[in-house]
């Protein structure tokens, strides 16, 4: 996610993400990308400091132990705005189980 955000908005490729990313994409803005890896510590770090967090969920596998751990310490540290994203759609090929697998984590993560 973070290597696509960079492609878009610089137009280079990123092979080895180390530490975080700045990234001008206006006069006076600036963007910084960080990973957040599964480390309690880590992520209560990123939430403080976090204006917006997008969560990427694997859609094949639903919501994962850390996802949840996250959303608490968000919650504790005041909300920030927080986008969902879901990743390996293209493993579903009906388009009913791709809709109901949609929905079903759609409701689970409001």
């Amino acid at each position: 996610m973070i290597r696509s955000l960079v492609h878009h908005f610089t137009k280079q490729v990123i092979k080895d993400l180390k530490g975080p990313i700045t990234l001008r994409c206006g006069k006076d803005k600036r963007i910084t990308l960080i990973e957040c890896p599964n480390e309690m510590n880590a992520m209560i770090d990123l939430a403080k400091i976090a204006d917006l967090s997008l969560i990427v969920i694997d859609a094949s596998i639903g919501f994962e132990m850390e996802t949840f751990e996250y959303l608490t310490i968000l919650k504790s540290h005041g909300f920030t705005n927080v986008l969902g994203v879901l990743s390996h759609l293209d493993y579903f090929r009906l388009g009913k189980k791709m809709t109901k697998t949609r929905k079903r984590i759609k409701r689970r993560f409001e």
